[in-house]
């Protein structure tokens, strides 16, 4: 009868530490935000990625990002859209497959912090 109660304490002690650690890495993973925060205008800081901070940034609710450098008027469109995982998908034009994914590590009413693929974290401060 002993071996039997120290049997279930071992089995309950495991299913406990299991849902434990599933709990906590659901809760590192799930990032809460709406994706109607991302239209708009906004300004990229990209650290030493000049490339990014160059431009600013207009999402659209079309799935349309109009990107105009700083010094100009003219725009170049862009197209973006969500994939199931919840990631930002940059298109160079509708019939790109592919595009280029960014993680999405923060979305708020005024800040936009994205990640890609290759590790490259950009900053987006919405204009007002």
């Amino acid at each position: 009868m002993k071996n039997f109660i120290i049997g279930l304490l071992v089995v309950a002690a495991g299913a406990g530490v299991y849902f434990f650690v599933l709990r906590k890495k659901d809760k590192e993973t799930k990032v809460a935000f709406s994706k109607e925060w991302v239209i708009g205008k906004w300004k990229a800081d990209a650290g030493t990625d000049s490339v990014f901070s160059a431009y600013s940034y207009d999402f659209l609710k079309e799935g349309i990002i109009l990107r105009a450098a700083n010094d100009t008027l003219k725009a170049d469109t862009l197209h973006y859209e969500w994939n199931k995982a919840n990631a930002l998908v940059w298109k160079d034009d509708t019939a790109d497959s592919t595009g280029k994914t960014f993680t999405i590590i923060k979305l708020t009413q005024d800040s936009l912090q994205v990640q890609s693929a290759d590790s490259v974290s950009i900053l987006f401060t919405k204009l007002k």
